[in-house]
């Protein structure tokens, strides 16, 4: 099983993101740290990271440079994807193909490595899904916005469903997507198909995109 993370050096939405402090760590030591001891590559254009590494008990993280292509594409902001799903195919290309692929993201900071072994054994067990991915399932009224105005999805607004007889709705998480090497190559895509779902708990799917995630791992955390 081969982990590989990103490690940004600019975000945009919120401004030193992998560096912001979280329970007197910067964010991207805690995925780094649960994960220690297994087989990590990260990759990075960031020199802050490189130096808060250096400094840290991390000896095992494995580093790759990230292609200038690839920074190009993370700032041009007339494109509206995200170079992960190439920097993932070049990772793959130096791969065995058999070989089990995480994908996983730093601004996880919950996830832990139990999780990501136990989605690996689901994986290995069904033999027609070629990848899984984290969800986090619900089971509550979800509407879909449409300009001003919104729709329901998953209940019917003509009587009153209890929670309990609604369909459940799987919620993307980015914590991880897994799949073997040659099955992402093959398909060029990160879930190659037909693909399964793992459910985390609420504190697992925890991603921090904003300020209002940040704020919420802090209470998690215990801190302010």
């Amino acid at each position: 099983m081969k982990i590989f993370t990103i490690v940004k050096e600019i975000s945009r939405r919120v401004p030193d993101k992998n560096f912001i402090d979280l329970d007197g760590h910067p964010l991207w030591w805690h995925l780094l740290t649960e994960l220690d001891g297994l087989d990590v590559t990260v990759n990075t254009d960031s020199i802050k990271f490189l130096g808060q590494l250096r400094n840290s008990n991390l000896k095992s993280v494995k580093i790759i440079e990230r292609d200038q292509k690839h920074v190009d594409w993370e700032n041009n902001e007339s494109i509206d994807s995200s170079p992960v799903e190439d920097m993932l195919f070049d990772f793959c290309q130096k791969l065995d193909r058999s070989e089990m692929v995480v994908l996983t993201h730093i601004t996880s900071p919950f996830l832990k490595k139990e999780t990501i072994f136990d989605a690996v054994k689901k994986l290995k067990n069904n033999f027609e899904a070629k990848s899984i991915h984290s969800v986090l399932q619900i089971q509550d009224f979800v509407w879909i916005k449409k300009n001003t105005l919104a729709s329901p999805i998953n209940f019917k607004t003509d009587r009153v469903q209890r929670t309990q007889d609604l369909p459940q709705i799987l919620v993307s998480k980015g914590a991880f997507f897994i799949a073997r090497a040659g099955d992402i190559l093959d398909q060029k895509k990160r879930l190659p198909e037909p693909l399964m779902f793992f459910p985390l708990n609420h504190i697992e799917s925890v991603e921090i995109d904003n300020y209002e995630d940040l704020k919420f791992a802090r209470i998690i955390r215990g801190g302010k």
